[in-house]
């Protein structure tokens, strides 16, 4: 007897030990920044990609990534990779993948493609013929089939084919990560939490100061800041993980991961400011769920009237652009170049906008990023704020 439980207990740890290759996706221009925080939770093998970045890790590192990363929208577990040459080609393979051990006829599933070959003329053909393999191996083996639900699934499987290169792989966050949880209510066009928080890191912000957005709209980055500094790990609002509803799932491995991290003190503000009382009631109720209503400061005010505050000597922005601000681009932009040049010398400025706005801000920046927002193609641009002219320092 006591032979039987050394031998499970040396097969649980087995599992756990085994290495997977593991991807996560994130926005252009976040790649190298995803990839310091995968280094920095421990993953192995990190190399960044397009969109992407690639690492190994075993099953606790796939809890540890979804909960804990702040530019990562998706981890994908890779489960099988082949080649195809013709439509039934993918039906075949991904039928020899072992599912009924990956969960249960009783629960539900959907397939998302992106497809980029010849063989398919759109992207749900393909995901049709992963999903018909999947029911009929399950029928094969059991006699039951487990049912599709592509708005709510139990458990997502991703396909992705380039050319005649297929990788079928299962999607353990579920809803994007960019959907931390704390989000009661938005204004029009938010921007993504994960963009946010690359943006903070981007902007090489200590953590350990006090950070300015004038135009915070539901609070957005201010959050994102206070939780960097507090230390609230995205994971901590959010409700669940597709990785729970795997039959292998180790729930005491995921309490142990949950448990792990301590909040820190923070003897400093994060503010925000915006010139709607809507916006600023929708922030302070985001900040509260996000755990960090004790640290932000939120007031109604115009950029173009507010004062200075002058514990804050770093400035983070979203300013309105493209759908959000259809006349005057020129007027606003060159209003906020005004500001920062004649009230916030000594300051650096961060702010994230199209090129055709950041022509009218009247500053030259000392860095540029190229960044999407949406669809957007945008610029992240560093504005240096010296006392008088710059030659003169």
């Amino acid at each position: 007897m006591m032979n039987l439980e050394l031998s499970r207990i040396k097969c649980y740890f087995c599992s756990m030990d085994k290495m997977k290759k593991l991807v996560a996706t994130t926005y252009a221009g976040l790649e190298q920044v995803l990839a310091e925080e995968l280094i920095q939770i421990g993953a192995d093998d990190v190399q960044a990609a397009r969109r992407s970045v690639y690492f190994s890790g075993n099953d606790e590192m796939v809890y540890r990534a979804n909960y804990s990363l702040r530019t990562a929208l998706k981890i994908l577990v890779p489960i099988r990779n082949f080649k195809i040459f013709k439509v039934d080609d993918l039906y075949y393979q991904a039928g020899k993948i072992k599912w009924e051990e990956i969960f249960d006829s009783n629960q539900t599933f959907a397939v998302q493609s992106k497809v980029f070959s010849e063989l398919f003329q759109n992207s749900m053909y393909a995901s049709l013929k992963v999903k018909d393999a999947i029911v009929d191996r399950f029928r094969r083996i059991s006699g039951q089939r487990p049912s599709v639900n592509p708005n709510n699934p139990d458990i997502q499987i991703n396909l992705h084919i380039a050319n005649n290169q297929c990788t079928i792989s299962l999607d353990s966050s579920g809803e994007s990560l960019h959907k931390r949880g704390y989000r009661l209510g938005t204004h029009d066009a938010p921007i993504s939490e994960v963009l946010a928080a690359g943006m903070i890191k981007l902007s090489g912000w200590s953590g350990e100061e006090a950070l300015w957005d004038p135009m915070c709209g539901s609070g957005t980055i201010a959050i994102e800041a206070a939780m960097i500094a507090k230390n609230v790990l995205p994971g901590e609002i959010r409700k669940s993980f597709a990785f729970q509803k795997w039959k292998d799932f180790k729930s005491e491995v995921f309490e142990r991961i949950k448990n792990e991290k301590d909040h820190n003190n923070v003897s400093f503000s994060i503010y925000g400011s915006d010139i709607s009382r809507r916006n600023i009631d929708l922030a302070y109720m985001n900040a509260e769920k996000a755990l960090v209503g004790n640290i932000v400061q939120l007031t109604i005010a115009d950029f173009s009237l507010a004062e200075r505050k002058p514990e804050v000597s770093f400035l983070l922005f979203n300013p309105p652009y493209g759908e959000r601000i259809l006349s005057g681009d020129q007027a606003f932009y060159a209003m906020i170049g005004e500001r920062l040049k004649h009230h916030y010398d000594g300051s650096n400025a961060w702010i994230i906008s199209t090129n055709a706005c950041l022509k009218s801000i009247g500053l030259k920046p000392a860095s540029r990023i190229p960044l999407f927002n949406g669809s957007l193609q945008c610029s992240f641009r560093k504005y240096e704020l010296y006392k008088g002219s710059e030659k003169s320092r």
